[in-house]
């Protein structure tokens, strides 16, 4: 059995609503009364997911920004790691096109250069929201995570782009068919997902994860057990053709796997 389980939060653990349902809510909270561990790993900011965590109503360790930010459960920051800063500048002022939206995460804020309102839909039940900044004027330091928003079709040309031009020096992947997301190339789930295991000295093979983006890739493939949502990102289920399926967000499909596998 699985000793620890790690679970990606928008189209995995978070319905359509961007809501924990109170089935899921249950089956977690009996695993961890049974002593397994839980913990969330997704791209999304760490004081936005503070607030999922409190609706979840469990003291997990977060693993956010894709893994460039690791915290404890008592929120104490344990790994940051940060894209380098000319690399940054190039992001924000080099390689654009005018029909995709900007955002940056750096410490304690999400900064954009423009409003779009309804990337806010994805936090309903959270304070957390961003801030409009000119990014001329803005430090290239500390930027945990840089990420486009837009049409998907716009969003692979600058996904061609960057890969041609920074290769592996970044990590360039998709979350969301909407969302492209950037972080330092040495950052991402599966790095995190196994610096965890490490300091718990928990086999990888005892860990169990959930995933639906190219995000979770690497976390899926290095898991002991990784588990595709029937909702994921064509690329994601065409890169993993042959690791377990579950139902989709909206179908619990986190929840009802691991009731099965633990025969809750």
């Amino acid at each position: 059995m699985y000793d620890v389980i790690v679970s990606d939060l928008d189209g995995t653990l978070l319905n359509s609503q961007h809501r924990i349902s109170g089935y899921t809510r249950e089956v977690l909270h009996e695993l961890t009364r049974r002593g397994v561990e839980f913990i969330v790993a997704t791209g999304r900011h760490h004081v936005d997911v503070r607030a999922i965590r409190d609706q979840l109503g469990l003291n997990v360790t977060l693993v956010t920004s894709n893994g460039a930010r690791i915290h404890d459960a008592q929120d104490k920051l344990l790994h940051n790691r940060s894209i380098p800063p000319e690399m940054v500048e190039d992001l924000l002022f080099r390689f654009r096109l005018p029909e995709v939206h900007l955002n940056l995460y750096q410490g304690d804020h999400w900064l954009v250069e423009e409003p779009l309102p309804v990337l806010l839909d994805f936090s309903p039940d959270s304070a957390f929201r961003y801030r409009v900044t000119d990014l001329r004027r803005l430090s290239m330091e500390g930027i945990d995570k840089v990420f486009f928003a837009g049409d998907h079709d716009q969003l692979v040309k600058v996904e061609d782009m960057l890969l041609a031009h920074f290769g592996d020096r970044l990590n360039i992947t998709f979350s969301l068919p909407i969302c492209l997301e950037v972080m330092h190339g040495e950052v991402n789930k599966g790095s995190a997902m196994a610096s965890l295991a490490k300091q718990r000295n928990t086999p990888l093979e005892r860990v169990i994860a959930f995933g639906d983006g190219m995000n979770d890739y690497e976390m899926l493939r290095r898991a002991g057990k990784g588990v595709v949502m029937a909702n994921a990102h064509t690329r994601l289920q065409d890169a993993l053709p042959h690791h377990d399926r579950t139902l989709s967000a909206d179908e619990d499909g986190v929840a009802r796997y691991l009731a099965r596998l633990y025969q809750l």
